[in-house]
């Protein structure tokens, strides 16, 4: 499998630990968002989503969520009876629903990505600025070989930030790859 890959048999190491330091980030990560989400699961990642996107439908959120679209909408119906998303007629098909974020769904989508970056930024913390640099550039051309299509961008930046990315790497992967 490493094979596979171009690497090296030496390099198994760095396939351990990589993958190591991979889980235990996005474990911290999840950790930390949930506790801002009302629920534990992909309500943290839904709220970031619909603030990266206003007016997407459930189908749209559905892609960029491990869920089902029954399970994507028993997911709104919850967030909707905590007062965090609103349903509206959606303006490009009036037969869809556009879903938005209340007041409060952006009070908590704040915290949320507040949370994120707590954790992430503690990952970082062991870098000085140069490291930072070089691992930046690293991370988002790793990234690009990971994007898999449209419904994978979603999955894959359901946690982040638009306003961060001025050029998001998620993005450019998917124009590139047509």
């Amino acid at each position: 499998m490493i094979r596979a890959y171009n690497l090296k048999m030496n390099d198994e190491k760095l396939v351990n630990i990589f993958g190591a330091l991979a889980l235990a980030v996005a474990d911290d990560l999840l950790a930390e968002a949930q506790t801002e989400a009302p629920e534990a699961g992909p309500a943290a990642a839904a709220i970031s989503l619909l603030r990266h996107e206003p007016g997407m439908s459930i189908d749209q959120l559905r892609r960029g969520l491990p869920l089902s679209h029954p399970g994507t909408v028993r997911l709104v119906d919850r967030l909707a009876e905590d007062g965090l998303v609103m349903r509206q007629t959606s303006e490009r098909d009036r037969r869809a629903v556009a879903l938005s974020l209340t007041q409060a769904g952006e009070s908590a989508c704040s915290k949320i990505r507040a949370a994120r970056g707590e954790s992430v930024g503690r990952a970082l913390s062991a870098l000085n600025a140069k490291e930072r640099a070089t691992f930046g550039v690293l991370v988002e051309k790793m990234l690009s070989t990971l994007v898999r299509g449209e419904d994978h961008c979603y999955a894959v930046c359901r946690l982040c930030d638009e306003t961060a990315c001025k050029e998001c790497p998620v993005s450019a992967a998917l124009l590139a790859k047509g």
